[in-house]
């Protein structure tokens, strides 16, 4: 009979685990704390809680585009100020001091065919939402917004003259000499 109550309570101990596993952590959706990873693709997860279910979709895809712009490029900016003073007379001082940290994240990326994968809205009206990007629209845009310079164009015209002067040295005076063997 002990050895059947032990079976049964492990058993309860196993559903138990199980499905206290399955459940949101903090009742936020599973990709806001673990969202996917894929090769050929960014993700970003964003929040928004407005008055308007509306507008509260529209905040979370503009912050879930800014979390794909920091993975992108993400400049950052940062200064420490640490101050101290001391002032008084033999046992009678003060002390004051003051910390204050500042940083400040910047990011500059422009992004064009971001999708919603999902949204969820929360028990307190707000909607997470998780985007996709794929990484072939960020090659586009570069190639879009890469504008070569004179110097590179001059490089060019050099190189594409050089090989023309050797086609034209190789045609008048073809090699003589045979392959080692």
């Amino acid at each position: 009979m002990k050895k059947i109550i032990t079976v049964m309570l492990i058993v309860l101990a196993v559903f138990g685990m199980a499905s206290c596993g399955s459940e949101k952590v903090s009742g936020l959706p599973d990709f806001v704390l673990n969202p996917p990873t894929a090769d050929d693709a960014f993700y970003g997860v964003g929040y928004g809680n407005q008055s308007t279910l509306q507008l509260s979709k529209t905040i979370s895809m503009t912050n879930a585009r800014a979390d794909i712009a920091r993975q992108i490029e993400t400049s950052i900016q940062a200064a420490v100020v640490s101050y101290a003073q001391e002032s008084g007379v033999d046992g009678d001082t003060q002390t004051i001091s003051f910390a204050e940290s500042i940083t400040r994240e910047i990011t500059d990326t422009t992004l064009s065919g971001a999708t919603p994968e999902r949204f969820e809205q929360d028990s307190d009206g707000g909607v997470w939402v998780l985007l996709s990007y794929p990484k072939q629209n960020l090659m586009a845009a570069a190639e879009e917004s890469f504008v070569r310079n004179e110097n590179a164009a001059f490089g060019e015209f050099k190189a594409q003259q050089a090989l023309a002067a050797l086609d034209a040295q190789l045609e008048n005076n073809p090699p003589t000499s045979e392959p080692v063997r």
